[in-house]
């Protein structure tokens, strides 16, 4: 009967501290979904910077399109703009719209395009 009732205790005790790790286990767990998206957040609030050449300007819908990319722009830049002029556009987070629209002169952009160039050389590759 001692035996019996040892066992019984031995199963009480296995039971019980199953039953407490698996209560653990889904608060840290439900914790890395929370630093993932707090992760996702931190880069979508980076802004975008697109540069090179406006290939369309709509005057109408203050547009204009770099890379394929429509971007909307303020009514006073879209003004000082000309197609095929080589522009810097930061984008307001998460939008397509201009925050600032820059004119670069194109061996600016030539130079830092070569230098972006070396660098990706320089990196050995990854397997």
């Amino acid at each position: 009967m001692k035996k019996f009732v040892s066992l019984i205790a031995v199963l009480a005790l296995v039971c019980f501290t199953t039953m407490v790790f698996a209560a653990e286990a889904p608060k840290t767990e439900a914790a890395k979904p929370a630093a993932v998206t707090a992760t996702a957040k931190a880069e979508a609030a980076k802004a975008d910077v697109v540069v090179g050449k406006i290939t369309k300007i709509d005057t109408a819908k203050n547009e204009i399109v770099v890379k394929g990319k429509t971007i909307v722009v303020k009514a006073e830049d879209i003004a000082t703009l000309k197609k095929g002029e080589m522009v810097k556009v930061t984008l307001a987070a998460g939008t397509n719209n201009a925050e600032k629209v820059e004119v670069v002169k194109a061996k600016k952009v030539a130079k830092k395009v070569v230098k972006v160039e070396k660098k990706v050389e320089e990196k050995p590759a990854e397997k």
